[in-house]
């Protein structure tokens, strides 16, 4: 889903996770004319320079297409088969979502093979979710169904240089994300989680999606306008620009700088990074009441990095997009 959610971030050393065992699982078990492509699948949808990427290597943190693992810390009674079946859920439902989400922005062309790979994809997620959990399957397909609408949301506003206020950049983002929910919420019923439980589950997982997402729309704004994707920053600096002005303006500019210092001057690279941090926060908190340690601290480390580089940003707009060019740059020159 890159900037529609969950950006990839390539690792250069094989971590092996559990994904890519059940993923492997997966792949074996489907027709012989579609294994190649499945087992390419990074690669072939962009998300890595070359092919034999694992998808352990693709994300920077288990969070992505392991979330279920780490809620599971809250429930240690539950048994290791249900954790598994719904990492596997989650990671298949998210895997599909970048499917779906690569054809809509035709960043790769439409085919036999890889819409036979996205119906395999879900049906193979309904059918591991269920026997998680019975019903599971109908909340998931409810899940694609939000998350389409979401994207498609997402792609007439941008398209159109729209103007948007932050209410409607998180709902809108966060219906981007609704498919990262049913596999955890499903291990937590299978867990006889309470209601109460559900809930503190369902607002750390919208503290990671929304804060994910936030963080990387700010840092990759340009990259995402240069590709001609429409950019969250420079829709949201119009409506605030539009709120200084008190009225409505038809104004879309084009020109790069003209572009660069609106979004700067009304710091709303800083305001993103702010809603990430409160957004981690919020993760962290639900959480920790949750018990769930590991997911705890990730969202801790996430907001503190902020607290740490948000006074960059907002002395020197725009350092977060420098500074995430420099670590790319680092990573690959240093390592």
């Amino acid at each position: 889903m890159a900037r529609r959610g969950w950006r990839a971030n390539l690792h250069k050393h094989k971590m092996n996770r559990p994904v890519d065992a059940l993923y492997g699982g997966f792949v074996n078990a489907l027709p012989s004319e579609l294994r190649g492509l499945a087992s390419d699948l990074p690669f072939r949808l962009g998300l890595a320079p070359t092919s034999g990427i694992l998808w352990s290597e693709v994300f920077s943190h288990e969070v992505t297409l392991e979330a279920p693992a780490l809620v599971a810390e809250a429930f240690p009674r539950v048994s290791p088969e249900v954790v598994r079946g719904s990492i596997l859920g989650h990671a298949l439902a998210v895997i599909e979502a970048f499917v779906t989400d690569r054809l809509l922005d035709g960043q790769i062309q439409s085919s036999p093979e890889i819409l036979a790979l996205s119906e395999y994809l879900r049906r193979h997620r309904d059918i591991v979710l269920e026997q998680v959990w019975p019903g599971a399957a109908r909340i998931a397909q409810r899940s694609d169904s939000e998350t389409r609408q979401a994207i498609s949301e997402e792609r007439a506003l941008l398209s159109e240089l729209g103007a948007a206020t932050f209410e409607e950049y998180q709902r809108i983002s966060l219906g981007k994300q609704s498919v990262g929910f049913p596999a955890s919420f499903a291990l937590c019923r299978a867990a006889g989680a309470t209601e109460s439980q559900v809930e503190e589950v369902r607002r750390a997982l919208s503290g990671v999606w929304l804060g994910l997402q936030f963080e990387d729309d700010a840092a990759d704004w340009e990259d995402d306008w240069k590709r001609g994707e429409g950019a969250w920053a420079v829709s949201l600096a119009r409506r605030r620009l539009e709120a200084v002005k008190q009225q409505r303006t038809d104004e879309r500019p084009t020109e790069p700088d003209l572009i660069r210092r609106r979004v700067f001057n009304m710091r709303v690279l800083y305001l993103m990074l702010r809603r990430a941090r409160h957004q981690y926060r919020s993760a962290w908190r639900y959480s920790r009441a949750l018990g769930a340690g590991r997911l705890s601290s990730w969202s801790l480390n996430r907001a503190e990095r902020l607290t740490t580089l948000l006074p960059f940003e907002e002395r020197h707009p725009g350092y977060v997009v420098r500074a995430r060019k420099l670590a790319a740059w680092a990573a690959e020159v240093l390592s």
